[in-house]
């Protein structure tokens, strides 16, 4: 069982953030720690890749040692990059240290994501083991988005809509630890103590994404102005939601969100700026505003019919004319139409 979410977000930010040039004095902050968070991020990954395939060959012991080696790796990656944000007080070094944070907080996204999908999958010590090993994940992830809302300060003005993209795509762009954990309790094959350990699992990784959409309202402002109006949409609705959302709604609402920010384009502005782009990235260079944005509206044409590409009005009448405001208050309110519904509003 694996729902294996689209990175592309994540990535194409981080590969924006790399792209601001930095100040003359990177060149002498050699030793400002990133190569060895990206490192220990490697090592991650392998050990990561090593662990699921014991899994799935029932090799427990082997399992074992590459999960510790994925979580020590990871850990490390993270202090580090955390180091590197106290050192860092403006400038080049803020940038490197957001740079390193990104990468350790979706190595931490990578790591729940197995963990949460091949848990129900081994039994014995390798699934107990697994089960306790899920809250420091979570918790980890937690505080490497909780600094690089820090870094929003500190960062050059060149990276501050990049990086507010990133925050927003690790912490409610993603809601995969969530469904995986819903399911393998569903499944109803678990010992108690295992299932007692995921339930709380469950909880806490579901808390950790509906607060952190209060933390994206407050840096609403500094994302790109063509996603504030759809994000403030789904923000607003998540917090006049009433309790816990169920696993199934969080998902969609946060697919929603990671299909808003994985359009968004950083290089180049263009006359139209950046929904601009985002539709000529999506149709192609002769794409005009009003033409539609095929990846937003094919979602909510799937989950709530008559919302598509006909009924929601992403190809209105006005055409080109009716220009990239009302554009985006047609993407809006499809979003409200179908949260409405799902959330109960």
């Amino acid at each position: 069982m694996s729902h294996p979410r689209s990175l592309v977000a994540i990535l194409a930010m981080l590969v924006a953030l790399v792209a601001i040039p930095a100040t003359a004095s990177a060149k002498s902050n050699a030793g400002n720690g990133a190569p060895a968070v990206k490192a220990h991020v490697s090592k991650a990954k392998k050990a990561l890749k090593k662990f699921k395939v014991a899994v799935v060959r029932h090799d427990g012991s082997v399992a074992l040692t590459h999960l510790k080696g994925a979580r020590r790796q990871t850990a490390a990656a993270s202090k580090t990059a955390r180091r590197m944000a106290a050192r860092a007080h403006g400038g080049a070094p803020s940038l490197a240290a957001a740079q390193s944070l990104t990468l350790a907080g979706n190595q931490y996204d990578a790591l729940l994501e197995q963990m949460t999908a091949l848990v129900d999958e081994i039994t014995g010590r390798v699934q107990l083991v697994i089960a306790r090993s899920i809250p420091s994940a979570i918790a980890g992830k937690q505080k490497v988005v909780e600094l690089l809302t820090t870094m929003l300060d500190r960062v050059p003005d060149s990276a501050k809509a990049p990086l507010a993209s990133v925050i927003a795509a690790l912490s409610v762009g993603d809601a995969t630890e969530v469904t995986n954990l819903d399911e393998a309790l569903d499944g109803g094959t678990l010992p108690a103590n295992v299932s007692g350990l995921l339930s709380q699992c469950l909880g806490m990784a579901t808390q950790s994404i509906q607060m952190a959409f209060d933390t994206i309202k407050g840096i609403l402002p500094m994302l790109p102005s063509a996603v504030q109006g759809p994000l403030r949409t789904i923000i607003d609705m998540v917090s006049n939601t009433v309790g816990t959302i169920v696993p199934a709604v969080l998902s969609t609402v946060t697919g929603l969100v990671d299909q808003i920010l994985g359009s968004l384009p950083f290089v180049g502005t263009g006359s139209q700026g950046g929904l601009g782009n985002l539709l000529g990235g999506t149709l192609g260079g002769g794409a005009t505003p009003g033409a539609g944005i095929p990846d937003i509206s094919g979602l909510l044409s799937g989950l709530f019919p008559g919302q598509g590409s006909s009924g929601g009005g992403a190809s209105g009448g006005g055409g080109p004319a009716a220009g990239l405001g009302g554009l985006i208050s047609s993407i809006t309110g499809m979003i409200s139409n179908l949260l409405g519904g799902l959330l109960g509003h």
